[in-house]
């Protein structure tokens, strides 16, 4: 199954590096006529980068750069150089380029109004893995990625809190949460199905310290409350689903309280106690 699977995705990796070398060789046929003016030149490469034909925007942009080194266009050529390769999905290579950007044009009005530091961020967010259906969800992979996404949107919101770009940032944030905690409960159960529940316990704690803003406060308090019934503790169970359900909950999770609650009526009664520490 395994040999199935690897031949598989190997003839995908063949099929796309042979389409990619196809789109190159057709991409680089192609050419541009260039204007007079370092206006005209950049405004020619906004068209075809409109137009999503990315190497004539970039062949403008890069002639601005060189042939107007002086104008106020070949500032604006260089940032949208990094705009192309992000519009190309060249994250990694957008984001040296944006920082560059940052760093020789630090007023640049594109870095003071947060412009540069949010596209940087959305970068990371698009680099954060994905679900495919033949491999294990993303929860499951590592997250170093994604923690880097939520480091540099922290960082960007931070420096520029009052930035047009802050509002479709703080969207992107939450899908980060997000992950973050599917992870962090994927991580608790692994631990608690494998009779490790104070593992367990010490990973979603862990979690609600670090990620006290997440909105998923809830799920992490669910998996919480099933690992201290997990180890006995029914009277710590009952009070975590309890606030679950009058403080974090979406309707969904506030059923899921109400349910185990239940489960500890009927097999505790209405004032369950702890395991004693010396029968665990």
């Amino acid at each position: 199954m395994r040999r199935t699977a690897h031949r598989f995705l190997l003839s995908i990796a063949l099929a796309s590096s042979a389409g990619l070398l196809a789109c190159a060789s057709s991409e680089d046929a192609k050419h541009v006529t260039y204007s007079l003016s370092a206006k005209q030149n950049y405004e020619r490469g906004l068209d075809e980068l409109k137009k999503e034909n990315y190497i004539e925007a970039a062949r403008y942009f890069g002639y601005v750069k060189q042939k107007f080194p002086f104008s106020k266009y070949a500032g604006l050529a260089e940032l949208a150089l990094a705009d192309t390769e992000f519009a190309r999905g060249n994250y990694q290579e957008a984001v040296d380029s944006y920082k560059s950007f940052a760093r020789l044009h630090p007023t640049h009005e594109k870095v003071e109004d947060g412009y540069v530091a949010f596209r940087v961020a959305e970068c990371f967010v698009k680099e954060m893995p994905e679900d495919f259906f033949i491999l294990p969800p993303a929860y499951e992979k590592d997250q170093s990625a994604v923690r880097d996404a939520l480091r540099e949107l922290d960082s960007a919101r931070d420096k520029y809190p009052n930035s047009p770009y802050a509002k479709p940032a703080t969207a992107y944030r939450r899908e980060v949460l997000r992950r973050l905690i599917q992870h962090e409960v994927y991580v608790a159960r692994f631990y608690l199905d494998r009779g490790h529940p104070k593992a367990a316990i010490l990973r979603i704690e862990g979690a609600l310290r670090r990620y006290p803003d997440s909105g998923q406060e809830g799920e992490l308090m669910l998996a919480l409350g099933e690992t201290h019934l997990e180890m006995g503790n029914a009277a710590r169970a009952k009070q975590v689903f309890e606030r679950v359900r009058k403080e974090y909950g979406s309707n969904l999770q506030v059923k899921r309280a109400e349910l185990f609650l239940d489960f500890i009526k009927q097999r505790f009664g209405d004032d369950p106690v702890d395991k004693s520490p010396s029968s665990g």
